[in-house]
């Protein structure tokens, strides 16, 4: 069964606290929106040999377990503030191995501006597991949600879109070039986009699955319609067909942020974006109907069967 079928028959009827949101945006909220600042909470884990590979160095995994997280609280108009971290050692990963994570997650959590603050580590005979709870504050009065989207909006996204997908391909070739180091180490926004989405987004969310997957569940959870326009989306390699530009839509590992905002603010998001030195993009609109839609050079492309990542559990 796909994992959102296990989150929705079984977890979302027991998730009944209001700060869950119905287990709809990757974050919980800990504490009221009405205090000075909202903290906000996600949490992340990578599994050995599912996302990422038992030859990447310790060092590349210190960064993407941290930056899996930091951008799904980025997205949400919030900045990371504290970290625990939760680590299951196979015999393989020795002393030197864990020297090198942590020297590198202590690097990128000042990058990030973040403090670890606790976890737990333990010993398996199973593959690595790597997880990371990851607390931030709003930027605002709360988090951004999904479901604020509106008829009309434009829809914007940060960086390029498929380096994660082409990264893979190239680390599991075992002759990486440009993109692998994209799949080892998400080149996630700046810290910056939290402003952005906190002060002009009606609804946002990062890209992990795939572009079409999470303009899916914007367009769901709005009850709109998000279109894109293909030759619009900031790809990470030139795309002569649109089944080239289907594969790298669909692709994930982007760690980008898709949002949407009235158009009458898209000039002030593109000023924000050019100071915060943060590459953005309008790549569609928000329309009446349902589900993500997708056109190219004006005419309408159907959805893949395939839109993104979804695991069978």
């Amino acid at each position: 069964m796909p994992e959102r079928d296990w989150i929705e028959k079984y977890l979302r009827p027991i998730a009944t606290s209001p700060d869950a949101m119905g287990l709809r945006n990757d974050v919980a909220i800990l504490s009221p929106g009405d205090r000075a600042r909202c903290s906000i909470a996600t949490m992340d884990t990578l599994v050995e040999e599912i996302h990422f590979l038992a030859t990447d160095p310790p060092a590349t995994l210190a960064k993407k377990i941290l930056r899996v997280n930091v951008s799904d609280i980025l997205c949400k108009g919030a900045r990371p503030s504290q970290a625990l971290l939760s680590i299951a050692v196979p015999p393989w990963f020795g002393e030197q191995h864990f020297a090198s994570f942590c020297e590198s997650l202590g690097c990128d959590l000042r990058h990030w501006n973040a403090d670890l603050i606790g976890g737990d580590l333990v010993r398996t005979d199973g593959p690595l597991v790597l997880s990371m709870t990851l607390i931030g504050v709003c930027c605002g009065d709360g988090p951004v949600t999904r479901s604020g989207a509106q008829d009309g909006d434009a829809v914007l996204v940060t960086g390029r879109i498929g380096a994660g997908r082409l990264g893979l391909a190239e680390a599991h070739s075992g002759n990486p070039g440009t993109f692998a180091g994209h799949y080892r180490v998400p080149e996630i926004p700046a810290l910056g986009i939290a402003d952005i989405v906190s002060r002009f987004a009606s609804a946002s969310i990062d890209i992990s699955d795939g572009l079409i997957a999470e303009a899916s569940h914007i367009s769901t959870s709005s009850h709109i319609s998000v279109r894109m326009n293909l030759e619009a989306v900031p790809w990470a390699h030139p795309c002569d067909t649109v089944e080239e530009m289907l594969r790298l839509a669909t692709g994930g590992d982007d760690y980008q942020t898709l949002f949407t905002v009235s158009p009458a603010l898209v000039d002030d998001v593109h000023e924000a974006s050019e100071a915060a030195g943060i590459s953005i993009s309008r790549i569609g609109t928000v329309v009446q109907g349902d589900n993500a839609r997708l056109t190219y050079m004006g005419r309408d492309i159907e959805l893949p069967d395939f839109t993104g990542f979804n695991h069978n559990i």
